[in-house]
Parts: C-alpha cells; structure tokens; sequence
C-alpha cells in the first residue's frame, strides 16, 4: 500500500491538507464516508476539507477511503459460510450443522447450505468514532523528528513514514534531531543520502545489507545449502533463503562511499570479527586493497578480519578473575550491564557482589536510555519466585521461555531498580519544564514501546499487551472477523477462539464445534474463490459466566504464511448482533493486514472480567489448529496479565518529578496526559521514550 501525506497523517489522527478559497462541496461526502469506516472529521477538519482545492479534497478522499477500506478488511462482497449468521447458526442443531460441514469438505467447497429464509431486522447501533482533526505543519513535521530520535525498533508502517518524508518533503535535512540513536534507523536514513555519520563498523555493515535489499537488523544468516537423505544417499539442496543475505554488485561510487564510511568509523576489526563471514564476503566486493592508500584503516581491518582478528567478546572470555571482567567489560556500558544478572548469579561472597553493584552504578550513566529501560523491565520480573522468563530475539515474532531463576531478594532488587529511576529522572531534568500534569490512572494499562520491529500493520498500532478498554460499553457481543480473497480456490484460513477459565479450557473452531453458550462462529469456509469470511460472535454476558480470558487465533492451514493471503482480521462491538448487517466497519474497534510468515497468529486477548482487549499480535509455533496450542496461550495470559512490566504511566511519572508539578484535575493542568492520546498511535509514546 503506497505511502502519502494523507495516510501519514490519518494514522495519528490528523487532517494536513491547504486552505482554499470557495466552498468545494465534497465535505459531506468524505463525512459520510469516513464515518461508514468509524472516522469522523471534527468541526474544524470540516471546514477545511470543505475550503479546500477541490483537487485536493477528491485526493484526500482517493486516498484516505481506499486505506481505511483496506485495513479494515472492507474491500469486496465477503461471505461466510452461514450467510444467516448468527440466527442460522443458532437454529441448526450440532448434528445438522456437523453434517453440512463435511459434506462441503466432500464436495470440495462447491456444497452451499439451503438459502437461509430468516429476515435480519434493522437496530440503532452506537457506533464510536474516531474523532480526526487539523494538524499544523509542525506537528507533521514533528512526527519525523519523533520517529529519529527514538531509541527502538519500529513497526514497518512507521519505517515508511521515514522513507516518505526522505524521499519527498522538502528541506527534509533540516527537520533531522541532533543525534539518530537507533542504529537500524540511522544507517536506513545514511543509505537514502542523509547527512549521518557512522559511529561503528556495524554500521556500515548494516548499511551495505540495507544497499543489497537485505534485513538492516542483521539475523543469522541461513546456511547456503542443506542436506537431505535420499534412500541412504545425502543429497546436497540450495538453501534458497539465504539468496537474500548476499551482497549486491556496488558501484564504484557506492565502494568508495562505504569505504569512507568505514574509514570514518571506529573502523575496530574485534567487532568485526563478531560477523566475520560477512565482512569477508563483503570486503571481497568493495575491494579495499585497491583503495589501500586512500583508505588504509579499512584495508587494515578488513585484512585484520580475514586473517587474525580476535573478537572483544573472546578477550571477556579470556578473562581469570571477576575485576579482570570488569575491567574489560566496562569499556562497553551497555555489554556489561546486560551481564549483570549473570554476574551476580556467579557471585561467591558478598564482597563479590558489592563490586558488581558499584560497576554497575558507575557503567549506568554512560549507557543508552533503550538499555536502562529494557534493564528496568528485567529486574522487575526477577523480585518473583517462577515468574515466566520470556526471551523476544528481535528477528523473531514469538517468546521463548526460559526457566525461572531464583528471585532476588528485596535489598538486592531495590539496588538494581532504583538507580536506573534515578539516572532516568536525571535524563528528564534536561529536558523543557512540563507545568503542572495531569496524569490518567488509565495509562498504567499501556507498556512502553518495546520491541516494536515485527508488529503486524493495524489500523491502530498499539504496544504488545496495551489494555484497551471496549468502545461500547452497551455491547452484547463481540465479533470477530477474518476477511480473505481466495483467488484461486485454494486457500483455508480458519479462525478460533479459546476460552480459559478457573475450570478448563474451551475451543470454538471448524474443529471442535460450531456453537456453545458462549459463543458461535459462522462456518469453515476453504477452497472458495472469492471473498471469504469467517466470524466468532463472544457472547459476553454468557461467557464472563464461566471463563476469564478469550485468546483469538488466525490461522492458515494450509501452513502458509499468513502474509500470502490478501487478508484482514479485527474485531467489532455489537449491541445488536441479529440485527443490520453481519459486517459493519463502523462498529470495529481495530483491524490489522498481516504481514508475518507464521502459519498462525495469536492476536488478542479479551479480558471479559475487566471487559478489555489486551494486545498480543504472536506468532504461533503449533500445527495450524488453535486447540494444539494451548499451552503458549497459556503462557502469553500469564506474560501480558501477571507479569510486571514498565508502563506509561510510571515513566510520564517519573517525567514529572523531573520536570513538572502533578495536578489534581486537567482543568489545572498545563500538560494533560490522558489515555485516550496515548493509544491513537504509539508514536506519541515515543516522545516521552527519551
């Protein structure tokens, strides 16, 4: 989906578009428009979209209607299998509704039940609009500041705003922050001619990956072939993915830039030898011997790196006493506070201990706020006995759990934690006085961004294990949706929902049944060409009865990647699920496109005792059936509800002591800081991520 000025600013909830002179007449048109997508323009987004050039406003509606129309999942005629849903459902007993589902498998898709002949009557529907208004051109130009100068990985639909404003906003240059702390966005920005400077060797690796089309987070790279037994002969395969990882044929201009780049780099061939192969390979297309007079320190290091290098982490290695590691490792901050743990894990005196903790005190102040926060979040699960230890490698889209280390005790835990608040707060003091702040209890619900790299595209882009209260709170159902085009008959992507309660575990799913007292889902539908659909009405009422949390699974059994399916999933509110139509994309309360190459994903949690969705977008690692994972569902309940975690509301708190006064009322207050501007998009987040 291409990238404009219209849809940048439709994801943060704003309206950017010239002032005109006459009245154009198309106002009420995008109004109505928008409002069928749960957008509604605000009295001052109105007047301007009306007194704008006409040619401007028919761009503004091409644009914004096809995006909205698109995340949404509202893009054709889409069909579930029981057109009736939920009554026809409803009135079919399990055998009839068993019976016609094999059938269609029988037939391979052509089998459709009988026309259903009930009327679905029409009901007021309360609706909640997502309010969009007028920006000014600083805070559009805000946003790519924003995004600059966060110290995180971000999603792909924030890494295209990037590259729009690179690639076309003028005088771009100026709108850069002093420093482009993240690495992955600084050498993304350097490769489309920024004016950036590379600090390490990696960079400039990450930078000649980014140049080939490559991943600018540098994953392992894939063996080039594999073997295979064939009737007691090894047979030797190329390993196709691993086609992306290789080097483009540069330039001569591009060798020289790079070459510079290194040059001008701490150029230090122990780092480089962490990713040896690669800067061989690398180093054989750039050619640096020929360049040897004009680029000595890159020549050096590469043949350094070909022949002797030895890497910073063999000399910790190497190392026979604790102050000899110390030692070494504080010529790094950020390495040797990643190590604390398992240095004091190791520990064998308390005298031992005390020296870990003064290193790490003094190595505090040096390392990279991304670090202290990511510390900060560590050392709050290690004050629990058996807490779940999940481990998120930023190449990957699902945890790995580790087993429970033994709990720090109180003094311990309180050494570790509060001198990363202190050095935070410190940050902040530097930082422009914020007056008095009214702060929203509500934002304790919202973690702060953290490994944001491989979220799936959303209509609106929430952290993993953001509680987001239901829009409506007279809603009788909940219905999810998965929308699909099957263009060739050959796809099956199925939806399911887990039930967990005190009592046990329930599945509604093609698999284990269509209906129960708590909920219904409208049929398997596989291998049929056209606009497909499948639904799961939660019957709230009914299910916060017995159960707890609902988990909500898409799937592909065809054990495809789901990003190989024009496909949509979100969920709407109903107060009337018998009523109007099955969908209305004005009830939804988010959507999201797919872009993982997982054959399943697990992508909400609906807390039916405090009527919240929580956030999870997660890979599932199981057989495409949702019944056959039960035990990682399990574990993400516990991870994204009992699990401590750093939230917005104690970091903006923390900004306040710093720099602010608390209000009691946000009449009061000269900064508010409700939930509500928090969750429109996480960029907002960002601007306090410092």
């Amino acid at each position: 989906m291409k990238t404009t000025q219209h849809i940048i600013a439709l994801q943060q909830g704003w309206v950017l578009i010239p002032s005109g002179g006459e009245s154009n007449g198309l106002a009420a048109t995008i109004q109505y428009e928008l409002m069928q997508a749960g957008y509604m323009l605000d009295s001052h987004a109105y007047h301007a979209i009306e007194y704008a050039p006409r040619e401007e406003a028919v761009q503004f509606h091409l644009e914004v209607i096809e995006y909205l129309r698109t995340m949404l999942g509202d893009t054709g005629n889409f069909k579930p299998f029981y057109e009736g849903f939920p009554q026809e459902v409803m009135e079919l007993s399990h055998a009839e509704l068993f019976i016609n589902q094999l059938v269609y498998y029988w037939s391979n898709g052509a089998f459709t039940p009988e026309v259903w002949k009930g009327e679905r009557p029409q009901a007021f529907e309360h609706p909640h609009y997502t309010m969009l208004r007028c920006a000014t051109r600083e805070e559009f130009e805000s946003l790519f500041t924003t995004l600059c100068a966060s110290n995180q990985a971000h999603t792909q639909q924030s890494r295209d705003t990037l590259l729009w404003f690179v690639r076309n906003y003028p005088n771009v240059k100026q709108l850069l922050p002093e420093q482009v702390p993240f690495k992955e966005t600084m050498c993304m920005l350097a490769a489309e001619g920024m004016p950036i400077r590379l600090a390490t060797a990696t960079d400039v690796l990450r930078l000649a990956v980014y140049m080939s089309g490559g991943d600018i987070s540098l994953p392992p790279v894939p063996p080039t072939h594999y073997t295979i037994n064939c009737d007691g002969v090894d047979r030797k395969f190329e390993n196709k993915a691993a086609r992306a990882f290789r080097f483009k044929k540069f330039s001569r201009s591009e060798r020289r830039m790079l070459l510079s780049h290194l040059e001008q780099s701490s150029c230090d061939a122990s780092e480089m030898a962490l990713r040896a192969e690669r800067w061989k390979r690398l180093g054989e297309i750039l050619h640096a011997g020929e360049y040897a007079r004009r680029y000595p320190r890159s020549a050096e290091a590469l043949c350094a790196v070909r022949n002797y290098a030895r890497s910073w982490y063999a000399q910790v290695d190497a190392t026979h006493s604790l102050d000899e590691r110390l030692a070494i490792l504080s010529q790094r901050p950020g390495e040797l506070l990643r190590r604390i743990d398992h240095l004091l894990r190791e520990a064998e005196s308390d005298v031992e201990v005390d020296t870990i903790i003064h290193a790490y005190t003094q190595a505090l102040p040096h390392a990279s706020s991304k670090v202290l926060y990511e510390l900060y979040n560590h050392f709050l699960r290690r004050r629990e006995e058996d807490v779940v230890r999940p481990i998120l490698l930023k190449h990957k889209r699902i945890p790995i759990f580790l087993e429970g280390n033994d709990a720090f005790d109180e003094a311990l835990s309180n050494k570790l934690i509060t001198p990363i608040a202190v050095e935070l707060k410190r940050r902040y003091s530097t930082l422009e006085p914020l007056g008095k702040v009214y702060l929203d209890e509500r934002l304790k619900g919202i973690p702060v961004p953290m490994q944001m790299r491989g979220l799936n595209p959303a209509l609106k882009t929430l952290v993993r294990g953001t509680r987001v209260p239901l829009d409506n709170p007279q809603a009788r159902v909940v219905r999810f949706y998965l929308h699909w085009i099957d263009k060739d008959g050959r796809e099956d992507l199925d939806l399911s929902a887990t039930f967990v309660g005190d009592n046990g575990i329930e599945t509604i799913s093609w698999a284990t049944g269509l209906k129960n007292d708590c909920a219904i889902h409208s049929g398997d539908v596989r291998h049929r060409k056209g606009d497909c659909a499948e639904y799961i009405d939660v019957i709230l009422d009914e299910a916060r009865k017995e159960f707890r949390y609902v988990v909500v699974t898409a799937n592909n059994f065809e054990r495809r990647p789901m990003n190989s399916v024009d496909a949509a999933f979100g969920y709407m509110e109903r107060e009337h699920p018998e009523a109007n139509t099955t969908w209305m994309p004005e009830t939804t309360a988010n959507s999201f496109r797919f872009s993982s190459e997982a054959q399943g994903v697990h992508m909400v949690i609906l807390d039916l005792s405090l009527m919240e969705y929580i956030v999870l977008d997660i890979d599932s690692n199981s057989l495409p059936v949702a019944y056959l994972d039960t035990s990682l569902m399990l574990d993400l309940i516990r991870l994204y509800t009992d699990t401590p975690a750093l939230d917005m509301y104690t970091l903006l708190s923390w900004h306040i002591e710093a720099r602010g006064t608390l209000a009691a009322t946000p009449t009061e207050a000269d900064t508010v800081m409700n939930y509500e501007n928090f969750t429109t998009q996480y960029t907002q987040c960002l601007k306090y991520k410092v």
